[in-house]
């Protein structure tokens, strides 16, 4: 698919949870598809924070995965969506037209959000503000979206 007319309307930089620790990404929204791109892992020391030694390797992991990370993420911001897909070949699109639901549930320390499409379900948590999510995730899905306010 040609990317001429094809722009980035807004991103929202996510987590997802794996077998072992979590993935960051961004999930680029651009007029046409939803971009999925890898932005670094964190391994198992990031989420062992039952021992001292655990919670040490995290914070290392952090400290020196964080750098090469923003420059990744702010080099992909300034790409266009073609760019942003072959920039990892884990990257991959999911088109409007392919997502079948998308549930968003605001907690009270993050926003969790589940993208259903027509081959996979995808999880995912975010410190993004949730009017924001929701702003975002409306414009091009808002009859597939269901949103959950927390209240106390």
């Amino acid at each position: 698919m040609s990317d001429q007319g094809e722009k980035v309307e807004g991103v929202i930089p996510v987590s997802a949870k794996l077998a072992l620790g979590s993935e960051r990404l961004n999930l680029y929204f651009t007029n046409r598809r939803i971009i999925v791109a890898h932005i670094g892992k964190r391994g198992a020391g990031a989420v062992a924070g039952t021992t001292f030694f655990g919670r040490l390797s995290g914070g290392f992991e952090d400290l020196f995965k964080s750098g090469k990370e923003s420059l990744d993420r702010r080099r992909l911001e300034s790409s266009s969506p073609l760019d942003i897909l072959s920039a990892d070949k884990d990257n991959f699109p999911i088109l409007y037209e392919e997502v079948v639901r998308v549930e968003v549930d605001e907690t009270p320390r993050v926003v969790r959000f589940t993208i259903l499409s027509k081959d996979e379900k995808l999880d995912f948590l975010t410190l993004m503000d949730f009017e924001s999510v929701l702003r975002l995730l409306s414009k091009r899905l808002r009859d597939k979206l269901v949103a959950r306010k927390f209240s106390e």
